[in-house]
């Protein structure tokens, strides 16, 4: 299916025969469905901890050991936030719009003097009670918000200033250093956006005296993806060449693996709360790392005595650990001692998980692998075939759900980098339905960065408290108490 200058084309953004190959069998594929064995549960693959403080003092004593660095995807721009918004600007008569629409963007006009934004939203709009108007100055004329990232929207109000969610992620790292251990924090932006980010950046400092080292990344080209029409034929562009397309949130595990540091905290760019409730989310993200530096020791320890084991007793005792703390599975082990220290020479992964309220999105779930056995999987819902009745079940008993708050470390037990890639299920892409010039077109997603990216990786769930799960999907959102100074302090 590719030529001689297909494949010229491909090389020029880094991406080889092999692996367009492989696209191309996996877009071919029926599904890419999971298997579900169970939901992780309370006491069954989520972790109950009684005595948070424990951990988080782990982490505000040890965590000075490590070299620690914050993760925020960030190049999404916030079209979807602004959808209902949108929809009235393009037709602004409210009483055309569909019920949810029409309640939302009604509501948001009549508490517009709520939104941080609204002391800049003033400056440029010279009359509040025009709704049209009003509309296109938030979207476009004015603050230009259906076309910026959200990490550049003020999110939270303050007495005399307002917040970016970026800023707002800034003083959580602040607030999560201890005795002058800083914690970098690494942004993936989009390259048209960078220089705004980098602008903002300059005004925090100036604003506020912090000076944490920032970096940013852009998503590779690299990992753009091929896509099928019907027929299984290759799409191409106006000009003949192959269509790329982004490979989805999965192609940022080539910036994640090439941060330089021990433990990442990885978190969604509008997943925040106001700086009042900031208290209570710090204590969490620390009990977080703070279980996953007592596994780092733990696993450094099984490696050393393992390695140098010269009795049965410790490997069994260490095989035994790894079956209850990560449901390893060695009743068929040949060589004990060998696939102990294969099992752990993997990245570690500790996630919060919150109750399930209904969200939209993955969650925890043991998954059956090709060999038979079954690991903790964080699952989205496309990925499970909802057609057979015992996968329905088993997605339906799911009691948490993922609010992607993570803390990874990415070094082996000895303390050797790891290449994430070599931990990834390349059968965990998602393959969906799109149109290119009004045809059908199949395209492809890979495995997503906390899916099967990090399949198989060592994976610990945990439970956090609702309050650490704040995401701003719409502009509604922003008028949630966990989004507004708090009242009577």
């Amino acid at each position: 299916m590719l030529s001689k200058d297909d494949i010229g084309y491909l090389n020029n953004f880094g991406i080889t025969e092999e692996s367009a190959l492989e696209q191309i069998e996996l877009l071919k594929k029926n599904d890419s469905f999971l298997h579900i064995s169970a939901p992780a549960t309370p006491g069954k693959g989520i972790m109950i901890v009684e005595k948070p403080e424990e951990y988080v003092n782990i982490f505000d004593v040890e965590s000075g050991n490590y070299k620690i660095c914050k993760f925020v995807p960030a190049s999404g721009a916030a079209t979807r936030m602004f959808k209902r918004l949108i929809s009235f600007h393009q037709e602004p008569n409210l009483k055309n719009l569909n019920e949810g629409d029409f309640y939302s963007v009604k509501s948001g006009f009549e508490k517009i003097e709520i939104f941080a934004f609204f002391n800049t939203l003033k400056s440029s709009c010279a009359n509040l009670e025009n709704l049209e108007q009003l509309a296109d100055k938030i979207l476009y004329s004015g603050l230009g918000y259906a076309g910026i990232p959200k990490g550049l929207i003020e999110f939270h109000q303050y007495d005399n200033q307002s917040r970016t969610a970026f800023e707002e992620h800034l003083h959580e790292s602040v607030g999560m250093s201890n005795g002058g251990n800083e914690i970098d924090i690494h942004l993936t932006v989009s390259p048209e956006h960078k220089d705004a980010f980098e602008r903002t950046l300059d005004e925090i400092k100036a604003k506020t005296g912090l000076n944490l080292n920032v970096s940013f990344s852009f998503q590779e080209k690299s990992t753009d993806t091929l896509a099928l029409y019907e027929d299984e034929s290759l799409v191409r562009d106006n000009n003949g060449n192959l269509l790329l397309r982004p490979g989805g949130h999965g192609a940022l595990l080539q910036n994640l693996n090439k941060l330089d540091a021990d433990i990442i905290f990885v978190k969604n760019i509008d997943n925040l709360t106001h700086g009042d409730y900031l208290e209570e989310t710090i204590q969490y993200k620390k009990m977080l790392g703070g279980i996953l530096i007592n596994i780092v020791k733990k696993l450094s320890e099984i490696f050393k005595n393992v390695s140098s084991a010269k009795s049965g007793d410790e490997i069994k005792n260490a095989a035994e650990y790894l079956e209850k703390e990560f449901g390893a599975d060695f009743s068929k082990s040949a060589n004990l001692k060998e696939d102990v220290l294969t099992f752990i020479n993997r990245p570690v992964r500790v996630c919060g998980m919150v109750k399930n309220t209904g969200e939209p999105g993955g969650g925890p779930f043991w998954v059956r692998n090709a060999d038979g056995t079954d690991s903790l999987q964080i699952v989205e819902k496309a990925q499970i075939n909802l057609n057979l009745p015992d996968q329905k079940e088993y997605f339906n008993g799911a009691t948490h759900f993922n609010p992607v708050d993570l803390v990874c470390y990415l070094k082996n037990p000895e303390g050797k980098k790891l290449d994430l890639n070599n931990f990834v299920d390349k059968n965990a892409c998602f393959v969906s339905e799109k149109t290119h010039q009004g045809k059908s077109i199949r395209v492809l997603e890979h495995p997503g960065l906390w899916n099967g990216a990090m399949a198989d990786w060592l994976t610990i769930f945990v439970e956090v408290p609702l309050i650490t799960f704040n995401p701003v999907k719409e502009l509604n959102d922003l008028l949630r108490k966990e989004h507004q100074p708090k009242t009577g302090k």
